[in-house]
């Protein structure tokens, strides 16, 4: 029955999963719903309350028609305890079975570690040291490391399984945990495996529950948005009902900026336009910020409200947004630097503009080819669909074409 209703509904057991967190989420129930655990559910278990209810609303959600619980294949209550929140147990188990044998990730979870003290000089240690990959690889991209990181993951999360710690220590270690997890997640998807770095961001969002860390889990659900097109607005706001009262000024400003991005692939311009407000008026706060959130600055915000307004059909206000921050991007910045000159690249396009349009994409190229970045080269490659029906009427375009094929074919 639900293998049926997933298939009619074009959702992936991932896709189902999130969609579950977020709509759990919305009303305040931290769940463990993972990729696996819907696979156990395709098999057969039944999962506890409320996770039948929240599959069969999700479902409802997407076909646009009602689904009951029964339709689900589930009973009203639900005998088995695979999809409760156990704040470290469901993480571990959840850790190990997504982990599969990504350098060897699952022996080492299983094996025998002998314990020690774990204490916050240990917490700094780990944080620091993501903080140090995180920059390598804005700089370098994935192949620089995505390896170490995962090496680095191993280690924290042996920490968690076999370490002995304080309450507070223990939440500490298993947020910075979360956060190898993503940067993890996110050099995997770098790298072109796509697959793999959903794995790692539903264990990423398992992972910062766990810790209590709800800033963080907030993060996670407003990145998920954004590969997940169907669900942008739902996650983004999801997120910030997990953060209640508990907001920063900068995560509440990027979960209403991914919302305005949902509303504008609707075509929901009114809402757009509402969200866009929220996003700017909590930007303007002033608090203090959690330095994993640094990477969100005034630039990124206007990069993505201008895209709001190009993909919308006011390329000229969107223009206006993005080029006022086109060089604010620190030269170590490099994905991002590359994606605001595809992005203005684009927008000048749709305005007939074609010298301002191939000037900006072979700066554009000229970034993609500083680092290794399978994200950098889908952008470049969206750019390529866009200039290549117009070559044969313009000869900038015409040579910035010759430029994309070169590049995207090495």
């Amino acid at each position: 029955m639900l293998r049926a209703l997933l298939d009619e509904a074009g959702m992936s057991n991932i896709e189902l999963a999130g969609a579950v967190v977020a709509a759990g989420a919305e009303e305040g129930v931290h769940l463990g719903t993972s990729a696996t655990t819907v696979r156990r559910m395709l098999d057969g278990s039944q999962p506890r309350r409320p996770v039948p209810r929240l599959v069969a609303e999700v479902l409802s959600r997407q076909l646009g028609r009602e689904v009951s619980v029964a339709d689900c294949g589930f009973a009203e209550r639900g005998s088995e305890s695979a999809d409760t929140y156990e704040p470290l147990d469901g993480a571990m188990r959840t850790v190990i079975e997504l982990s599969g044998d990504d350098v060897g990730l699952r022996a080492a979870l299983l094996g025998s570690v002998p314990g020690r003290r774990i204490g916050m000089a240990d917490v700094d240690g780990l944080t620091e040291n993501i903080a140090r990959l995180r920059g390598l690889d804005r700089r370098f991209g994935s192949s620089s490391v995505r390896e170490p990181v995962i090496q680095l993951f191993r280690r924290g999360w042996n920490a968690v399984a076999h370490g002995t710690y304080s309450e507070r220590t223990g939440r500490a270690l298993l947020s910075a945990v979360a956060q190898a997890c993503w940067l993890a997640g996110s050099a995997t998807a770098d790298a072109g495996r796509h697959v793999e770095a959903r794995r790692y961001s539903m264990q990423t969002l398992t992972l910062a529950m766990a810790a209590g860390d709800r800033l963080y889990a907030a993060h996670v659900l407003s990145h998920l948005s954004r590969v997940t097109a169907q669900h942008k607005v739902s996650l983004a706001r999801a997120g910030r009902n997990m953060l209640g009262r508990n907001d920063t000024p900068t995560l509440a400003a990027l979960l209403h900026a991914v919302e305005a991005r949902g509303h504008a692939q609707l075509g929901d311009h009114s809402a757009m336009r509402e969200s866009m407000r929220e996003a700017e008026r909590h930007f303007a706060r002033q608090a203090e910020e959690p330095a994993w959130l640094s990477h969100y600055t005034e630039a990124e915000l206007a990069a993505d409200l201008g895209r709001c307004l190009r993909d919308t059909g006011d390329p000229e206000q969107g223009l206006r947004m993005i080029s006022r921050v086109v060089d604010e991007y620190e030269p170590w910045r490099v994905r991002s630097r590359c994606y605001v000159r595809t992005d203005l690249a684009l927008t000048h396009l749709a305005r007939d503009d074609h010298e301002q349009a191939a000037s900006l994409g072979e700066q554009a190229i000229s970034i993609a080819t500083t680092m290794k970045s399978d994200r950098m080269v889908r952008r470049l490659r969206v750019l390529h669909d866009a200039v290549r029906p117009l070559t044969s009427r313009s000869r900038p375009l015409g040579d910035l074409d010759d430029r994309l094929v070169a590049f995207l074919a090495s």
